[in-house]
């Protein structure tokens, strides 16, 4: 990868001056082909002006022989900023590259060795997937997908909320008004209307909460008739869940439930009160911090626990079992004060290094009106049927991929957003072939994937120095930037990071297409700009497979 040549010569220089280089592609192609603030951080160590230090660093990359084969030009630009043009043949060298590894190309690895647990969707079982899930579901399937082309071993799990005192309701509501013929035509559907008449019925009937109580305990305390109700639910549920993340293509290594981690809380509250790290107050055993934060119940006074001793006992579960780098948990920024609490709890319980965690939040999706997204009685909208929304209205654009359009642009919208900020599903804009969208990064593959079927054959050894036009350049340079950009997104968490890539080379691409005639062209520029083509469907088809989103050869 260039942008690791680079980083060498820097290295080479500095040597163990420097730590944490960066070498990134700049925002305008003024500034180079790659730029580094390695100055400005050494010259904080150095205690130094930066443009002096900027100046040493360059007169001692001009020694190292050879550099001149990678690097044709080297300049400063204030307040300390060295900036590298690239030699044409090393671009050229590096599209072969594309050609040769297809779609390997851009793997590394970097994270040869280390492990990442991502913690994301996470539903409720005996609710259907709503929007609110999509957001985690979508991000954490990302962040997957490139932790794991980066070499890092990825797990990913569905930490499923199958436990606690809703099921008591449920299984109350389910004992006295089940609907076999109901149930069968919609599992879920009939679990929630169970539900919400239990609730209704308990306004009115002071004896049923009492009820609801004693069928939890009786759940715990592992009742066979309780258990076996409880596992009807989470079947059913499991196999609704899996017919969204199929279409989302959502895939998860383990599903471990909050009821996996119920023997172990036992041990939590002890362990806590040992160490004297929790105590009891008004019969409750909380963890009081040190910090602003306010303390944190862990064992009810009825003696039942909370789904923060499920989070501790899951971090030391997996601490245990995986000795993990990194645990993200793609969680909304609804439950920021959640996750200071835990991780703090997990820094005084010394379960795992407190940089380990790290919670991925996210903004809110509203809908067109800039509203949070519910129906006229204030539910969330299910899932299933915003997917549906989205496939009727790409058949619009094309009815023979309209799933694969549909889908695509519900999550490029979800994932070309800062993560932090709130989304607007506007179905305009999210279909639109000429903007930011997937659909427009779709057309484009498919607009180039044309081509290539109409040129029936390439040439086995292309020669890119020949292309010398700017837009061929152009597309060219923003090509060999895909490995940086995948590196980037990785290591902020930041999804926007890759699609912001995808888009501005779908610019360049047609940008060139609509300039240079290809089919046309001579024979040694029509075989290159061909291949200058198959190129960009390698490295367009790789970046949407990371996302999530399909490529379809024709629209």
């Amino acid at each position: 990868m260039i942008k690791a040549k680079i980083e060498s010569l820097l290295k080479r220089v500095a040597r163990k001056k420097l730590v944490d280089i960066e070498v990134f592609p700049p925002d305008n192609e003024k500034f180079g082909h790659y730029s580094t603030n390695a100055a400005l951080k050494l010259a904080r160590v150095l205690k130094k002006n930066p443009l002096v230090v900027a100046e040493e660093i360059v007169k001692k990359i001009n020694l190292i022989p050879h550099y001149s084969l990678l690097i044709s030009r080297v300049e400063i630009a204030p307040p300390g900023f060295i900036n590298f043009w690239l030699r044409e043949g090393v671009i050229a060298a590096e599209l072969k590259q594309v050609l040769k590894t297809k779609n390997k190309y851009g793997q590394s690895q970097i994270g040869k060795g280390k492990t990442v647990i991502i913690d994301y969707s996470a539903p409720n079982i005996a609710k259907p997937m709503h929007v609110g899930h999509l957001r985690s579901a979508i991000i954490g399937q990302t962040l997957y997908n490139l932790f794991r082309f980066l070499g890092y071993k990825v797990i990913g799990d569905d930490h499923l909320g199958d436990w606690g005192t809703q099921f008591g309701a449920l299984i109350v509501a389910y004992k006295k008004w089940f609907n076999k013929k109901e149930f069968n035509k919609n599992p879920i559907e009939h679990l929630v209307k169970l539900y919400v008449k239990f609730h209704k019925e308990s306004e009115k009937h002071d004896w049923l909460l009492p009820l609801a109580r004693e069928e939890t305990k009786k759940l715990q305390e592992g009742d066979g008739e309780n258990r076996k109700i409880w596992r009807l639910f989470t079947k059913e549920s499991l196999k609704e869940f899996h017919k969204i993340y199929k279409r989302l293509g959502i895939k998860h290594d383990i599903t471990l439930g909050e009821s996996f981690y119920q023997p172990m809380l036992n041990q939590i509250i002890k362990e806590a009160l040992r160490k004297k790290i929790a105590k009891k107050d008004e019969g409750a055993v909380k963890i009081f911090f040190d910090n602003h934060l306010p303390p944190m119940v862990i064992q009810k006074s009825d003696e039942s626990y909370l789904y923060t001793t499920t989070d501790l006992a899951t971090i030391k579960y997996r601490a245990r079992k995986w000795r993990p780098l990194k645990i993200l948990y793609v969680v909304s920024n609804e439950q920021t004060h959640h996750f200071e609490q835990i991780f703090e709890a997990n820094k005084l319980l010394k379960y795992i290094k407190p940089k380990t965690l790290e919670h991925v939040k996210f903004g809110m999706i509203l809908g067109e009106t800039g509203k949070k997204t519910s129906t006229r009685r204030g539910q969330f909208i299910k899932l299933e049927n915003l997917l549906d929304e989205a496939r009727k209205k790409a058949a619009g654009i094309n009815r023979k991929v309209a799933e694969e359009v549909g889908i695509g642009a519900v999550e490029y919208r979800v994932l070309s957003h800062s993560r932090q900020s709130d989304i607007v599903f506007n179905w305009k804009e999210m279909l639109n072939l000429q903007g930011n969208s997937g659909p427009y990064l779709q057309y484009t593959y498919a607009r180039l994937r044309s081509v290539l079927r109409k040129a029936q054959g390439l040439p086995k050894k292309p020669d890119f120095l020949l292309l010398e036009t700017e837009s061929e350049k152009a597309v060219m340079r923003q090509l060999v930037y895909f490995p940086d950009a995948l590196e980037r997104a990785a290591s902020l968490y930041e999804t926007n990071i890759l699609t912001d890539y995808l888009f501005k080379l779908s610019n360049e691409l047609n940008r060139f297409y609509e300039k240079e005639p290809i089919l046309k062209a001579p024979k040694p520029l029509r075989e290159n700009r061909l291949n200058l083509i198959l190129v960009a469907t390698i490295i367009l088809k790789n970046g949407l497979n990371l996302l999530g989103i399909k490529a379809p050869e024709r629209m």
